[in-house]
């Protein structure tokens, strides 16, 4: 006679197999899968690099500027204490009444207070007699040794990333500054209201046609009598 407590519950074979768990299959990507995911990869990837490409051309207009207004603020002390415009026979530029010129790594190292090698007494005298240093450099070209900005040249020998400066020589508080072009002609010019004006070349900002392609653009001129916003 059975009873009550001589019975075991047990589970049946079949419940007992199907509670096992399922560590012997392996679930695959099937190939659309692979592609769909593939596909989101590289719009990401696409969205990061376009992010990354502007937050580093928008850091580099930052620095350029920075470096700008602290030539043309260097510069402006430098009449404060000389009365007058430095000149040299080094480098120069021209526009109208106005005379400049580039900054040069002969000329960058006077501006330091440093004499440089090859130097005539006479330029010397002209721009920096006393030897104060009344701007410091933190970029030079490899090649050329003079302050660039932070942007990359198109070639080793490219001269468009080094600093000009003008200054307004007749008093007449205006400056007559090259056009928005890299071509290295003074025109279209531009008159503007300032005691002196710095400038150099970065890359223009990419744009793209109506097709969505982007299109090739040149350098164009970046001067610290512009707003930052402009660029």
């Amino acid at each position: 006679m059975l009873t009550l407590g001589s019975v075991s519950a047990q589970p049946s074979p079949l419940l007992h197999s199907s509670l096992r768990p399922l560590s012997g299959r392996k679930k695959a990507f099937t190939l659309i899968e692979m592609l769909i995911v593939i596909s989101i990869i590289s719009v990401l990837l696409g969205l990061l690099y376009g992010a990354l490409e502007r937050a580093q051309k928008f850091s580099r207009r930052t620095i350029t500027y920075t470096e700008l207004k602290s030539i043309e603020t260097a510069f402006k002390q430098y009449h404060a204490h000389y009365n007058t415009w430095p000149s040299n026979t080094i480098s120069t530029i021209e526009s109208g009444y106005d005379r400049g010129f580039m900054i040069t790594e002969q000329l960058a190292k006077m501006l330091q207070g440093n004499l440089p090698n090859g130097v005539s007494d006479t330029d010397l005298n002209n721009f920096n007699p006393e030897m104060l240093p009344f701007i410091e450099f933190s970029r030079y070209s490899p090649v050329n040794r003079a302050p660039v900005n932070p942007f990359k040249p198109n070639s080793a020998n490219d001269t468009l990333r080094l600093y000009r400066v003008l200054f307004d020589a007749n008093g007449d508080r205006t400056i007559t500054v090259p056009g928005n072009d890299a071509d290295g002609a003074l025109t279209p010019q531009t008159n503007i209201i300032a005691s002196v004006a710095v400038w150099t070349f970065i890359p223009a900002t990419r744009k793209t046609d109506s097709s969505g392609n982007p299109q090739t653009t040149s350098d164009v001129i970046f001067g610290s009598w512009e707003s930052f916003s402009v660029k």
